[in-house]
């Protein structure tokens, strides 16, 4: 069973590029591999990390990276596809492929009494994949179609809008599984030159949570490790974000929309922020907590104008090296949309002003804490944890240290913590709606207010355009 998940709504933006130099690299013996026996387990999970992603693409071939990548997964020198397929189904296995801006993610599971025969296919796909030219073809098709279909949901256009606004002339302005344009220019030279630019032994990590001994593990990795190139990581390329100073409003126009999403969005923290506990703390009460958080409980519980509501750190996925976008995202009903605007803004004047009362904070706290050992509940979970904490240099805390770290967290460190973090009024807001709708919406609103102070549509976007 072969399964390939692309990021299609990671969110982030820049003013310029900052390139940070990696260390050099002495050469390696071993293979980095990161470990979990669990002699109880029935499976063995395998990731194979690759440290590079979408962001190392050419401007104007966004969506290469997720080609080559799932193309990988159609076949081999030794199997075609359909073999490729019914191979692993024999083996009970599966085995999937995500990608992210910064890294590229093959996932396998397999039972238990097939895993190293499961190995030898795996190496099949990551050392020998055949990139036949009618897969590749066939490939384009499907993609495309997918792409085509993104200007349907409106959850998704509110993202590519912001994408578009804020990564113009870099390569992650598009989202990873590309555009109409750029995944029809591609072609099999892009994609040879892709694959042997990342899989070099330097630029690998595995993590395996087994019920095998790590011995075993470390043999059977070195030999698939052995067999590829050396080679030199990259630079890091990061691109700060950089939201405008006043809220700035952007139309999807998609006329006789009933429902539309409202997203805001705005500078995020990094992995190593080390203000991230407070914010996280702050957010969980603010409007990250479903039913639980202010923002659910005013705007749509009381008032009753969207059906969901909701803000988050995590619009680029886990945090990382990569400053990260914060947003909020509601979906309110059309004659609401502009009442749900405001309150917004003027909920978070009051939350970066005043921080959350004593019973958000400790709501927050206590389920914070209460919640974490649940992240370390199994063995696949304490390796994500670790190789999480193995790219982006975070630690990873035991429960003590954990509830010691929240419990430092008071509302004058919150408010710090968002005045540090986070700016009042800044911010890129995208609508998905109709445009003559929000017009005389906001013009009602404001209705009395000086014209140079009322929020006007800034720019009006069709929805095709954001899939070009």
């Amino acid at each position: 069973m072969i399964r390939v998940l692309v990021s299609l709504f990671c969110l982030v933006s820049f003013s310029s590029n900052n390139w940070v130099l990696a260390a050099p690299s002495a050469p390696v013996e071993e293979p980095q591999l990161i470990y979990e026996e669990d002699p109880s387990s029935l499976v063995s999970n395998i990731e194979v990390v690759i440290r590079t992603g979408s962001a190392e693409e050419p401007v104007g071939k966004q969506g290469l990276t997720n080609i080559f990548s799932e193309l990988m997964l159609r076949g081999t020198k030794k199997y075609g596809r359909q073999k490729f397929q019914s191979t692993l189904e024999r083996l009970g296995a599966t085995l999937s492929v995500s990608v992210f801006h910064d890294q590229i993610v093959f996932s396998g599971e397999v039972i238990k009494e097939n895993t190293f025969e499961f190995m030898k296919l795996l190496e099949e796909a990551l050392f020998q994949p055949k990139f036949d030219e009618k897969e590749l073809n066939s490939l384009k098709v499907e993609i495309l179609n997918q792409i085509s279909h993104i200007k349907n949901s409106n959850n998704r256009l509110g993202g590519l809008a912001i994408r578009q606004e804020l990564f113009k002339g870099t390569p992650i302005e598009k989202p990873a599984i590309g555009t109409l344009s750029s995944v029809r220019k591609l072609q099999m030279p892009d994609i040879l030159r892709a694959y042997n630019n990342v899989f070099f032994k330097q630029n690998m990590l595995f993590a395996v949570a087994s019920p095998f001994k790590e011995s075993q593990w470390k043999t059977a990795l070195k030999e698939m490790w052995k067999k590829f190139p050396d080679g030199t990581p990259k630079t890091r390329r990061i691109f700060e974000p950089k939201v405008p100073e006043t809220p700035t409003l952007i139309v999807v126009h998609k006329p006789k929309t009933s429902t539309g999403v409202l997203t805001f969005a705005q500078k995020g923290i990094t992995a190593q922020d080390s203000e991230r506990y407070a914010l996280g703390i702050g957010n969980f009460s603010f409007g990250g907590e479903p039913l639980v958080s202010r923002l659910f409980r005013t705007i749509r519980g009381e008032l009753g104008w969207t059906y969901a509501i909701n803000s988050s750190y995590g619009a680029m996925g886990n945090l990382s090296y990569q400053p990260g976008i914060y947003t909020i995202v509601s979906t309110p009903s059309v004659e609401f949309t502009t009442k749900t605007l405001f309150k917004t803004l003027s909920s978070w004047q009051d939350y970066v002003r005043n921080g959350l009362r004593k019973d958000e904070l400790s709501l927050a706290q206590e389920s914070s804490v209460n919640s974490y050992p649940f992240e370390f509940e199994s063995a696949q979970k304490r390796l994500g944890q670790r190789v999480y904490s193995e790219l982006y240099g975070v630690p990873v805390l035991t429960q003590e240290e954990y509830e010691k770290t929240l419990d430092k967290v008071g509302n004058k460190e919150l408010k710090k913590a968002l005045k540090d973090r986070h700016t009042e009024k800044g911010w890129l807001i995208t609508l998905v709606a109709d445009k003559d709708v929000i017009a005389a919406q906001l013009a009602e609103e404001q209705k009395g207010m000086p014209h140079e102070s009322q929020l006007k549509i800034s720019k009006v976007i069709n929805p095709s355009d954001l899939i070009q």
